[in-house]
């Protein structure tokens, strides 16, 4: 909720979805009510597939799809982003190997570790890239910020056949 918190004081629109019953602290509750700001949105479900279409609707409307240090909701949030064609940047930080055993690089390799898991990411699609944020721990960020053209496969029509 922090992230959000910092949007919606920079006057940037604001949605965190998280199904845990969590809630700023009272220093952040007191900072959002002192500065007149509207607060932020909360919804309370899953993200991704499991949370149906009210994610994908989201990621639709959103300029922005954000997440940070999402456990096992990271590949959601790059899914989701990506059939929507939103931008997006993930800090990716637990592998949760065991909970995904169906992840593998194109090379077949399996994903078990954090390098491995930001090259799945980056395999998703050609646009997708990561850099360095420059701080302790994990900090790399695998983002996608131009789709570029629809690829030509999207575009293609069947036309009638000359009979002849």
């Amino acid at each position: 909720g922090e992230l959000s918190l910092h949007l919606t004081l920079a006057g940037q629109r604001a949605t965190l979805i998280d199904p845990r019953p969590s809630a700023l602290a009272k220093w952040q509750r007191k900072l959002l009510r002192k500065s007149g700001c509207e607060p932020f949105g909360v919804r309370r479900e899953l993200f991704g597939e499991a949370g149906g279409e009210a994610g994908m609707a989201l990621a639709r409307g959103a300029a922005l799809v954000v997440g940070l240090h999402t456990d096992e909701v990271t590949e959601a949030i790059v899914d989701t982003a990506l059939a929507a064609r939103t931008p997006f940047a993930v800090v990716p930080c637990c592998v949760f190997s065991r909970l995904f055993p169906g992840r593998r690089l194109r090379s077949g390799r399996p994903v078990t570790s954090h390098p491995s898991l930001v090259a799945y990411l980056l395999e998703k699609h050609p646009a997708v890239r990561s850099a360095r944020l420059g701080f302790a721990g994990k900090d790399v960020v695998v983002f996608c910020t131009d789709y570029g053209a629809p690829s030509d496969a999207a575009h293609l029509m069947c036309a009638p056949c000359d009979e002849g």
